[in-house]
């Protein structure tokens, strides 16, 4: 059954199974190529497998599954390919939200987003968990891109965010790249007090290519070098 939700919140089966597995998913409870077997899915959910397999198609349509020959639905593969595939359109998005964001942010948002990176801060110097840490670098970037009052934009990056927490964490602890961001985060934010909207955006793009070199270096240890797009 699923962690976080119940049946009656949503309108059809379908529905409340795909948010299930969807969630289940991208919190890694179902690794790379791990098996979906439509059977035991619908016995976990007490359902028939008309709603199952409704769920499968959905997820196989976001790119969260694939159906293999012989052996049918399995969680797809995390790629350093697929990542920086992914981190390309992230980093437009992002980009695009920062600039909208600058000239709407008020002093009392920014005053959050600062707080937020305190936040961060305090984490990494108490040696919290890699988890704790994303939790707060997300919430900080989120604080931002809310200011780009676009509601379509945000969604969209709300999703692929979703997806990228499949791959090793960008902040992994008291090391030198993780007090590099929360730096970088401060530069951020003074562009953006400054109302400097070309600025904070290229701040924010050099920031999340370093991320993304990161975290496409640690896959590749894994999987070998993937080739420049």
């Amino acid at each position: 059954m699923p962690r976080t939700t119940e049946a009656w919140q949503f309108q059809t089966k379908k529905d409340w199974i795909l948010n299930g597995l969807r969630h289940d998913i991208l919190e890694g409870r179902y690794p790379p190529g791990a098996r979906l077997i439509t059977r035991q899915i619908a016995q976990d959910y007490g359902t028939s497998e008309i709603p199952v397999r409704e769920a499968l198609n959905q997820l196989q349509q976001e790119g969260l599954i694939r159906t293999e020959p012989h052996v049918g639905a399995v969680t797809a593969p995390l790629s350093a390919a697929d990542l920086r595939e992914l981190f390309e359109v992230r980093m437009a998005l992002e980009g695009l939200a920062v600039r909208l964001a600058a000239p709407r942010l008020t002093d009392a948002n920014l005053d959050e987003a600062r707080d937020i990176n305190r936040r961060l801060q305090g984490a990494v110097e108490r040696g919290d968990a890699a988890g704790e840490l994303n939790r707060c670098n997300r919430a900080f970037h989120e604080r931002i891109y809310a200011g780009c009052n676009n509601g379509r934009l945000l969604e969209l990056l709300k999703n692929l965010w979703d997806h990228s927490g499949r791959y090793p964490a960008p902040l992994t602890g008291n090391d030198p790249s993780t007090w590099a961001s929360i730096q970088e985060h401060d530069a951020i934010l003074d562009a953006l007090s400054a109302r400097d909207a070309a600025l904070a955006e290229r701040l924010t793009l050099d920031h999340k290519a370093r991320s993304m070199d990161r975290i496409v270096k640690r896959v590749e240890q894994r999987e070998g070098p993937v080739p420049p797009s």
